[in-house]
């Protein structure tokens, strides 16, 4: 992993579905607790209390999305945690800048360090 990767090591997030899994690995994340109760299930507002009430007993980063997904759910956790919403492209052509194999993995971890900064 170059340096840019490595700043983003080790750190805890809240990723939105399992489907982020392999993001989360090859950047060494940890995921605090998944958005979504179940892969492709929407949450509903008992299960994003629950998320609320688990990010104050293990604070998160960022909340994660791929670009395809709703924004309203990481959206809500951004604003009532106090932390920055991420959206990644998930897959080649899932942003702009995603074009190919390498600009994928580029943007991802561009992404993710901007989470850092803000």
């Amino acid at each position: 992993m170059d340096g840019a990767g490595r700043s983003a090591e080790g750190r805890q997030y809240r990723g939105s579905t399992s489907r982020l899994d392999l993001h989360g690995e090859l950047a060494r994340l940890h995921e605090v607790v998944p958005l979504e109760p179940k892969p492709g299930v929407p949450p509903s507002s008992g299960y994003l209390a629950e998320v609320l009430q688990k990010l104050q007993a293990t604070p998160a980063k960022f909340a994660i999305r791929a670009a395809y997904e709703d924004d309203r759910p990481s959206a809500f956790i951004s604003e009532r945690a106090g932390i920055p919403a991420v959206v990644l492209p998930f897959t080649v052509g899932g942003t702009d800048q995603a074009k190919d194999l390498f600009s994928l993995y580029e943007d991802t971890i561009s992404r993710l360090l901007a989470g850092l900064k803000k």
